[in-house]
Protein backbone atom coordinates (compact mmCIF):
# COMPACT_ATOMS: atom_id res chain seq x y z
CA UNK A 1 0.00 0.00 0.00
CA UNK A 2 1.34 3.48 -0.98
CA UNK A 3 2.55 5.36 2.17
CA UNK A 4 2.83 8.78 0.74
CA UNK A 5 0.21 11.80 1.97
CA UNK A 6 -2.33 13.86 -0.04
CA UNK A 7 -3.84 16.98 0.56
CA UNK A 8 -7.10 18.31 -1.46
CA UNK A 9 -6.21 21.83 -2.93
CA UNK A 10 -9.56 23.68 -3.49
CA UNK A 11 -7.96 25.79 -6.25
CA UNK A 12 -7.22 23.18 -8.30
CA UNK A 13 -9.93 20.89 -7.22
CA UNK A 14 -7.20 17.86 -7.43
CA UNK A 15 -4.54 16.14 -4.85
CA UNK A 16 -1.41 17.26 -4.05
CA UNK A 17 0.93 14.59 -2.69
CA UNK A 18 2.70 16.56 0.45
CA UNK A 19 5.98 15.95 1.51
CA UNK A 20 6.94 14.90 4.99
CA UNK A 21 10.17 16.45 6.13
CA UNK A 22 12.92 13.96 8.02
CA UNK A 23 11.99 15.91 11.22
CA UNK A 24 8.97 15.56 11.47
CA UNK A 25 9.10 11.50 10.59
CA UNK A 26 11.83 11.55 13.24
CA UNK A 27 9.08 13.64 15.49
CA UNK A 28 6.54 10.75 14.55
CA UNK A 29 8.89 7.99 14.98
CA UNK A 30 9.55 9.05 18.65
CA UNK A 31 6.44 9.49 19.22
CA UNK A 32 5.59 5.75 19.22
CA UNK A 33 8.87 5.04 20.33
CA UNK A 34 7.52 6.95 23.77
CA UNK A 35 4.24 6.11 23.93
CA UNK A 36 5.17 2.19 23.70
CA UNK A 37 8.37 2.80 26.27
CA UNK A 38 5.17 4.11 28.60
CA UNK A 39 3.12 0.88 28.25
CA UNK A 40 5.89 -1.50 28.97
CA UNK A 41 6.49 -0.02 32.08
CA UNK A 42 3.09 0.05 33.20
CA UNK A 43 2.83 -3.58 32.27
CA UNK A 44 5.94 -4.25 34.18
CA UNK A 45 5.09 -2.10 37.27
CA UNK A 46 1.27 -3.87 37.86
CA UNK A 47 2.78 -7.28 36.86
CA UNK A 48 5.71 -7.14 39.36
CA UNK A 49 3.93 -8.33 41.98
CA UNK A 50 2.15 -11.19 40.70
CA UNK A 51 5.34 -12.31 39.31
CA UNK A 52 7.33 -11.61 42.72
CA UNK A 53 4.47 -13.46 44.34
CA UNK A 54 4.81 -16.65 42.45
CA UNK A 55 8.47 -16.82 42.87
CA UNK A 56 8.08 -16.60 46.47
CA UNK A 57 5.18 -19.23 46.77
CA UNK A 58 7.42 -21.53 45.00
CA UNK A 59 10.80 -20.59 46.78
CA UNK A 60 8.59 -21.29 50.50
CA UNK A 61 7.52 -24.42 48.47
CA UNK A 62 11.06 -26.16 48.18
CA UNK A 63 12.09 -24.70 51.58
CA UNK A 64 9.33 -26.45 53.59
CA UNK A 65 10.29 -29.70 51.15
CA UNK A 66 13.35 -29.37 52.45
CA UNK A 67 12.62 -29.53 56.00
CA UNK A 68 10.35 -32.02 55.97
CA UNK A 69 12.90 -34.34 54.45
CA UNK A 70 15.86 -33.14 57.23
CA UNK A 71 12.99 -33.42 59.93
CA UNK A 72 12.35 -37.43 58.52
CA UNK A 73 16.50 -37.78 58.46
CA UNK A 74 16.81 -36.46 61.96
CA UNK A 75 13.82 -39.11 62.99
CA UNK A 76 15.50 -42.07 61.23
CA UNK A 77 18.91 -40.82 62.49
CA UNK A 78 17.41 -41.18 66.19
CA UNK A 79 15.60 -44.65 65.95
CA UNK A 80 18.59 -46.14 64.25
CA UNK A 81 21.01 -44.50 66.43
CA UNK A 82 19.36 -46.57 69.66
CA UNK A 83 18.86 -49.40 68.03
CA UNK A 84 22.76 -49.59 67.42
CA UNK A 85 23.18 -48.75 70.80
CA UNK A 86 20.86 -51.42 71.97
CA UNK A 87 22.70 -53.72 69.81
CA UNK A 88 26.23 -52.47 70.89
CA UNK A 89 25.24 -53.12 74.78
CA UNK A 90 23.91 -56.95 74.23
CA UNK A 91 27.17 -57.48 72.02
CA UNK A 92 29.66 -56.11 74.46
CA UNK A 93 28.06 -56.66 77.80
CA UNK A 94 25.87 -59.84 77.74
CA UNK A 95 26.74 -62.30 74.44
CA UNK A 96 30.41 -62.16 74.60
CA UNK A 97 30.59 -63.10 77.62
CA UNK A 98 28.14 -66.02 77.61
CA UNK A 99 29.34 -67.52 74.17
CA UNK A 100 33.03 -66.24 74.24
CA UNK A 101 32.19 -64.63 71.09
CA UNK A 102 34.51 -61.17 70.17
CA UNK A 103 32.55 -58.28 70.47
CA UNK A 104 32.07 -56.10 66.93
CA UNK A 105 35.91 -54.36 66.36
CA UNK A 106 35.83 -50.93 66.69
CA UNK A 107 37.25 -50.47 63.01
CA UNK A 108 33.69 -52.26 62.06
CA UNK A 109 31.86 -50.48 63.77
CA UNK A 110 32.88 -46.84 62.20
CA UNK A 111 31.18 -48.54 59.16
CA UNK A 112 31.21 -46.26 56.19
CA UNK A 113 29.09 -45.22 52.64
CA UNK A 114 29.27 -46.70 49.44
CA UNK A 115 32.11 -45.71 46.71
CA UNK A 116 28.91 -44.26 44.44
CA UNK A 117 27.56 -41.30 44.88
CA UNK A 118 24.35 -42.11 46.73
CA UNK A 119 22.68 -38.84 47.11
CA UNK A 120 22.55 -37.22 44.24
CA UNK A 121 18.62 -36.89 44.56
CA UNK A 122 19.35 -34.51 47.60
CA UNK A 123 22.27 -31.90 45.17
CA UNK A 124 21.12 -29.13 43.87
CA UNK A 125 19.34 -27.23 46.43
CA UNK A 126 19.91 -24.27 48.52
CA UNK A 127 19.89 -26.25 51.48
CA UNK A 128 22.09 -29.32 49.31
CA UNK A 129 25.25 -29.21 52.26
CA UNK A 130 22.73 -29.85 55.45
CA UNK A 131 20.48 -32.68 53.42
CA UNK A 132 24.25 -34.31 52.28
CA UNK A 133 25.30 -34.34 55.75
CA UNK A 134 22.35 -35.82 57.34
CA UNK A 135 21.94 -38.56 54.53
CA UNK A 136 25.93 -40.01 54.65
CA UNK A 137 25.17 -40.12 58.79
CA UNK A 138 21.60 -41.91 58.13
CA UNK A 139 23.79 -44.21 55.70
CA UNK A 140 26.81 -44.76 58.07
CA UNK A 141 24.59 -45.58 61.00
CA UNK A 142 22.67 -48.24 59.05
CA UNK A 143 25.61 -49.69 57.68
CA UNK A 144 26.92 -49.92 61.68
CA UNK A 145 23.11 -51.87 62.59
CA UNK A 146 24.30 -53.83 59.74
CA UNK A 147 27.51 -55.29 61.33
CA UNK A 148 26.12 -55.70 64.73
CA UNK A 149 22.98 -57.99 63.02
CA UNK A 150 25.60 -59.95 61.34
CA UNK A 151 27.15 -60.73 64.85
CA UNK A 152 23.75 -61.30 66.39
CA UNK A 153 23.12 -63.69 63.53
CA UNK A 154 26.54 -65.49 64.83
CA UNK A 155 25.26 -65.48 68.21
CA UNK A 156 22.25 -66.91 67.31
CA UNK A 157 23.73 -70.10 65.46
CA UNK A 158 26.37 -70.35 68.42
CA UNK A 159 23.23 -70.66 70.49
CA UNK A 160 21.89 -73.88 69.24
CA UNK A 161 25.19 -75.78 69.69
CA UNK A 162 25.96 -74.43 73.10
CA UNK A 163 23.15 -75.94 75.28
CA UNK A 164 24.53 -77.61 78.27
CA UNK A 165 25.61 -73.57 79.08
CA UNK A 166 22.83 -72.27 77.50
CA UNK A 167 20.23 -74.07 79.99
CA UNK A 168 21.84 -72.49 82.67
CA UNK A 169 21.98 -69.11 81.96
CA UNK A 170 18.92 -66.90 83.01
CA UNK A 171 17.42 -66.45 79.48
CA UNK A 172 13.44 -66.36 79.69
CA UNK A 173 11.25 -63.80 81.36
CA UNK A 174 10.34 -65.27 85.02
CA UNK A 175 6.47 -64.96 84.32
CA UNK A 176 3.86 -65.07 81.43
CA UNK A 177 4.60 -61.66 79.89
CA UNK A 178 4.96 -62.30 75.50
CA UNK A 179 2.31 -59.24 74.91
CA UNK A 180 4.99 -56.80 77.39
CA UNK A 181 1.88 -55.61 79.15
CA UNK A 182 3.38 -56.77 82.71
CA UNK A 183 6.97 -55.01 82.41
CA UNK A 184 7.03 -52.25 84.83
CA UNK A 185 10.06 -50.06 85.99
CA UNK A 186 13.25 -51.29 84.59
CA UNK A 187 17.08 -51.83 85.79
CA UNK A 188 18.62 -48.37 86.72
CA UNK A 189 17.70 -44.87 88.62
CA UNK A 190 13.93 -44.77 89.94
CA UNK A 191 11.90 -42.78 92.04
CA UNK A 192 11.52 -45.13 95.62
CA UNK A 193 7.71 -45.59 96.26
CA UNK A 194 8.14 -45.63 99.84
CA UNK A 195 10.95 -43.26 100.86
CA UNK A 196 10.54 -40.53 97.61
CA UNK A 197 14.06 -40.50 97.05
CA UNK A 198 15.81 -41.81 93.72
CA UNK A 199 17.66 -45.10 94.12
CA UNK A 200 19.60 -47.36 92.46
CA UNK A 201 16.91 -50.29 91.35
CA UNK A 202 18.94 -53.16 90.62
CA UNK A 203 16.08 -55.33 88.88
CA UNK A 204 13.18 -55.38 86.62
CA UNK A 205 9.47 -55.35 88.18
CA UNK A 206 6.75 -57.59 86.53
CA UNK A 207 3.03 -56.15 87.84
CA UNK A 208 0.63 -59.06 88.14
CA UNK A 209 -2.31 -60.06 90.31
CA UNK A 210 -1.31 -62.65 93.64
CA UNK A 211 -0.73 -65.93 92.92
CA UNK A 212 0.31 -65.79 89.31
CA UNK A 213 3.01 -68.28 88.90
CA UNK A 214 6.67 -67.57 88.73
CA UNK A 215 8.82 -69.78 86.36
CA UNK A 216 12.80 -70.40 87.24
CA UNK A 217 14.18 -68.40 84.61
CA UNK A 218 17.01 -71.25 84.02
CA UNK A 219 18.37 -74.51 85.24
CA UNK A 220 19.80 -74.39 88.71
CA UNK A 221 20.00 -75.16 92.25
CA UNK A 222 17.85 -73.52 94.74
CA UNK A 223 20.15 -71.17 96.91
CA UNK A 224 18.08 -69.68 99.35
CA UNK A 225 14.36 -69.24 100.59
CA UNK A 226 13.77 -66.75 102.74
CA UNK A 227 10.56 -64.82 104.56
CA UNK A 228 11.55 -61.28 105.47
CA UNK A 229 9.35 -58.61 106.09
CA UNK A 230 11.24 -55.67 105.03
CA UNK A 231 13.27 -55.30 101.61
CA UNK A 232 12.85 -58.16 99.54
CA UNK A 233 9.97 -59.85 101.69
CA UNK A 234 9.67 -63.48 100.91
CA UNK A 235 12.51 -64.30 98.18
CA UNK A 236 14.29 -66.98 96.50
CA UNK A 237 17.69 -67.06 94.69
CA UNK A 238 18.69 -69.70 92.04
CA UNK A 239 22.37 -70.52 91.52
CA UNK A 240 22.62 -70.95 88.04
CA UNK A 241 26.47 -71.62 87.88
CA UNK A 242 28.90 -70.21 85.14
CA UNK A 243 28.69 -66.93 87.51
CA UNK A 244 25.15 -66.39 87.44
CA UNK A 245 22.25 -65.70 90.29
CA UNK A 246 18.90 -64.80 89.81
CA UNK A 247 16.56 -63.06 92.51
CA UNK A 248 13.04 -63.34 92.55
CA UNK A 249 11.54 -61.14 95.47
CA UNK A 250 8.06 -59.99 97.16
CA UNK A 251 7.04 -63.56 96.43
CA UNK A 252 3.56 -64.81 98.14
CA UNK A 253 4.41 -68.74 99.04
CA UNK A 254 7.42 -71.12 97.76
CA UNK A 255 6.95 -73.95 95.93
CA UNK A 256 10.83 -75.43 96.22
CA UNK A 257 12.87 -75.42 99.12
CA UNK A 258 16.77 -74.67 99.49
CA UNK A 259 19.21 -77.70 97.77
CA UNK A 260 16.22 -78.36 95.10
CA UNK A 261 17.43 -78.96 91.42
CA UNK A 262 14.97 -76.73 89.21
CA UNK A 263 15.06 -76.72 85.22
CA UNK A 264 14.07 -73.54 83.25
CA UNK A 265 10.26 -73.12 83.57
CA UNK A 266 9.61 -74.81 86.87
CA UNK A 267 7.05 -73.13 89.14
CA UNK A 268 9.31 -72.15 91.84
CA UNK A 269 6.68 -69.86 93.76
CA UNK A 270 3.64 -67.21 93.39
CA UNK A 271 3.52 -63.69 93.23
CA UNK A 272 2.98 -61.69 96.17
CA UNK A 273 3.36 -58.30 97.56
CA UNK A 274 5.53 -58.97 100.39
CA UNK A 275 8.55 -57.19 102.42
CA UNK A 276 9.21 -53.29 101.19
CA UNK A 277 6.43 -53.54 98.42
CA UNK A 278 4.03 -50.98 97.14
CA UNK A 279 1.34 -53.31 94.91
CA UNK A 280 1.62 -57.22 94.04
CA UNK A 281 4.41 -57.60 91.37
CA UNK A 282 7.74 -59.62 90.91
CA UNK A 283 11.14 -58.14 91.71
CA UNK A 284 13.68 -59.97 89.39
CA UNK A 285 17.13 -59.72 89.53
CA UNK A 286 20.68 -61.22 87.47
CA UNK A 287 23.50 -61.24 89.71
CA UNK A 288 26.75 -62.46 87.47
CA UNK A 289 29.76 -62.80 89.33
CA UNK A 290 28.22 -60.65 92.14
CA UNK A 291 27.50 -57.83 90.26
CA UNK A 292 23.87 -57.30 89.56
CA UNK A 293 23.02 -56.22 85.81
CA UNK A 294 20.05 -55.71 83.60
CA UNK A 295 18.23 -58.68 83.49
CA UNK A 296 16.20 -57.36 80.19
CA UNK A 297 19.44 -58.13 78.32
CA UNK A 298 18.73 -61.81 79.37
CA UNK A 299 15.41 -62.68 77.50
CA UNK A 300 16.74 -63.86 74.23
CA UNK A 301 14.90 -66.96 74.65
CA UNK A 302 11.53 -65.24 74.94
CA UNK A 303 11.60 -61.84 73.05
CA UNK A 304 12.29 -61.40 69.22
CA UNK A 305 14.43 -58.12 68.56
CA UNK A 306 11.17 -56.00 68.23
CA UNK A 307 9.82 -57.07 70.92
CA UNK A 308 13.26 -57.29 73.15
CA UNK A 309 13.23 -52.73 71.88
CA UNK A 310 9.56 -52.55 72.70
CA UNK A 311 10.15 -53.85 77.04
CA UNK A 312 13.29 -51.50 77.32
CA UNK A 313 11.12 -48.37 75.77
CA UNK A 314 8.58 -49.40 78.63
CA UNK A 315 10.65 -50.40 81.29
CA UNK A 316 12.83 -46.90 80.94
CA UNK A 317 9.38 -44.81 80.87
CA UNK A 318 8.41 -46.20 84.01
CA UNK A 319 10.26 -43.48 86.42
CA UNK A 320 9.08 -44.99 89.86
CA UNK A 321 9.68 -48.64 91.09
CA UNK A 322 7.11 -50.43 92.63
CA UNK A 323 9.69 -51.90 95.88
Amino acid sequence: MDKNNFKFNDKTLEYEKVEISFVKRLQKAGLHLGVSLVLAIVIIVFSYPIVARYSEKEKNQEIEKLHNTYSNLNKQIQEISLELEVLKMRDDSIYSGIFGVSPVSSSLRIGGTGGTDEFSHLRGFSNSDLMLNSAKLLKTLENKVHIHKKAFDRIDKLAHTRSEKLAHIPAVQPIHNHNLIRTASGYGMRMHPVYNVPKMHYGIDFTAKTGTDIYATGDGTVERVRNSYTGYGKHIIINHGFGYKTLYAHMHEFSVKKGQKVKRGDVIGKVGNTGTSTGPHLHYEVIRNNKKIDPSNFFFNDLNYDQYQEMIKISSQIKTSLD
